[in-house]
């Protein structure tokens, strides 16, 4: 007899987003073709190559990240300084000087690195050229906070940048001054180019290999299947990148499924993108395309994320809008006509009420074109926000792992009016919005599991505050699930191939080591991924 399947899975605990019992599952072929109750079990191990027993394990789909940065993640980890978790000045300083020890820099070479936040610190104080200077005055450096939005550099950096009291500010970015108009090292947004165009980039195509490969691997432990990744503006030549990606895909040597999120700061960036043929939503079972990504603002952390009313901790101070409106009309307008979905990076409430309103007054053509355009982050908003969402059908991009580091600074922000209407995400549910969920790694750990954790329970993955910050904006743990998984394929058009354990599905799932819905709220951040499946086959 011809055996039907390749792989049959049974002895489980399967949640299959489906809303029906589910005792095994068979797949061929990389796809689903059965799922079944115990009634027809013995029938299908008879037709299948290789039975698998998963000892009343959870199964769940394979999780779905719907937006971060991997070659920046794997950058990070490979060949920069991590100040993450670095609390004081003083200790960012000698981490600083042990890397250089450590890895036997040379003067003149460039320090890279990132993590660091200032609301960590003593009086909060952000650190100047002169604090880095005791690290090392030969070798230029430049350090990334948290948020990627603003950055520290020392007295060498700017010596080479040429970043002086007569430098222009470029548009949608600023340098900070003391009394004598002299920069501090403190550069924020678009003007933190003046920098980055001097320090090398990765260019080579096999180094860009070997990073994604060990990311992928990274992803894989946690259960990723699926990463929508914004990675075009960390290499020297995005041709290197694509050539890079291909070249992986034909090796079979990509673990997971890579969405490319594809940045865009011009109309040549969009035409750029069109001769190439890198159409959103297209692609390969393993390598597709995915919306233009558009940075619309800053960050909250360094008060630069753009505000309709000024910031509660610095008055004078409403943010930044990195791209000009009449410009990220243009691009978003003509990106539609080209057949582009869109994702525009939006914290503040006055860049998302902008892009609200260029959607809605795009709305003919999105729905001609079939597009899902959506807003990533979406952190300060209002009823009137929310209700754009739904009445214009755009998609929150949302990232509840940020709960993590932002609970304890909100409300000092924004104050408590609009914090309660700040990573509100139960209020988008409710309304009927659909949010899908990422975690814009490097910024935070892109482990799914604590991201359902944060939206379940509202704390940091130390447990605070008691109660949950916010705590009317809890999550079910099913809903949270499906941030991660059947929410995110709807997002790339998939979702009648990704996001649930189905037959005609991809055979993307997971098994857990407790079961998600059973164990105690608190303890969802424990759960560990026991095995990875793509496409049938275990990464």
């Amino acid at each position: 007899m011809k055996l039907m399947a390749d792989k049959l899975f049974y002895n489980c605990n399967v949640i299959s987003m489906e809303n029906r019992r589910i005792d095994f599952f068979a797949i061929k072929d990389g796809k689903i073709i059965k799922t079944g109750e115990n009634d027809e079990l013995n029938e299908w191990k008879v037709k299948s190559n290789e039975i698998i027993d998963l000892d009343k394990k959870t199964v769940l789909p394979g999780f779905i990240d719907s937006h971060m940065h991997l070659l920046s993640y794997g950058i990070k980890k490979e060949k920069q300084v991590d100040l993450k978790n670095v609390e004081t000045i003083d200790e960012l300083i000698n981490k600083v000087k042990e890397f250089i020890e450590e890895k036997n820099i040379k003067p003149g070479e460039w320090i890279v690195g990132a993590g660091w936040n200032h609301e960590k610190f003593p009086y909060k104080k952000l650190p100047t050229r002169y604090d880095l200077d005791k690290a090392s005055k030969e070798h230029p450096m430049f350090f990334y906070r948290t948020c990627y939005h603003i950055c520290c550099v020392n007295s060498k950096a700017l010596k080479v940048a040429k970043i002086n009291e007569k430098t222009k500010i470029p548009e949608g970015g600023n340098i900070d001054t003391d009394k004598e108009g002299k920069p501090t090292g403190i550069i924020r947004e678009n003007a933190i180019d003046l920098i980055n165009e001097r320090i090398p980039v990765i260019d080579d195509k096999e180094e860009i290999k070997k990073i994604i490969k060990k990311s992928c691997k990274d992803l894989s432990k946690v259960g990723i299947t699926t990463v929508h990744t914004d990675d075009f503006s960390y290499v020297k030549d995005r041709k290197t990148l694509l050539k890079a990606l291909k070249e992986l895909e034909s090796e079979g040597k990509l673990p997971v499924r890579m969405i490319l999120q594809l940045r865009a700061s011009n109309m040549d960036d969009l035409n750029f993108y069109k001769e190439l043929k890198m159409q959103s939503w297209q692609g390969s079972d393993k390598l597709r395309y995915g919306p233009i990504k558009i940075i619309g603002d800053g960050s909250l952390g360094s008060r630069t994320a753009a505000l309709n009313e000024s910031y509660s901790d610095e008055l004078d101070n409403k943010g930044i809008l990195t791209i000009e409106p009449k410009k990220l009309s243009e691009i978003i307008t003509n990106a539609f006509k080209k057949g582009f979905d869109i994702a525009v990076h939006a914290i503040g409430d006055r860049i998302t009420d902008l892009i609200l309103d260029i959607y809605k007054r795009n709305s003919t053509l999105i729905s001609k074109k079939g597009l899902r355009p959506s807003i990533i982050h979406c952190q300060i908003s209002s009823e009137d926000i929310i209700n754009k969402f739904k009445e214009n059908n755009i998609i929150a991009n949302i990232q509840p792992i940020f709960l993590n580091t932002d609970w304890t600074m909100v409300e000092k922000r924004v104050g408590k009016k609009r914090a309660k209407y700040s990573y509100c995400w139960k209020k988008y549910l409710k309304r009927g919005v659909l949010c899908v969920g990422g975690s814009d790694a490097p910024i935070e750990p892109f482990n799914p599991i604590y991201g359902i954790y944060s939206a379940v329970i509202r704390k940091d993955l130390r447990g605070f505050p008691k109660g949950g910050w916010q705590s009317e904006e809890k999550l079910s743990v099913d809903d949270a699930i499906k941030l991660f998984t059947y929410n995110s394929a709807y997002l790339s058009k998939e979702e009648n191939i990704k996001g649930s354990i189905k037959e005609g599905k991809y055979a993307d799932f997971i098994v857990l080591s407790e079961n998600i819905k059973e164990i105690a709220k608190d303890k969802i951040k424990d759960i560990k991924i026991i095995k990875t499946y793509v496409g049938g086959k275990r990464v």
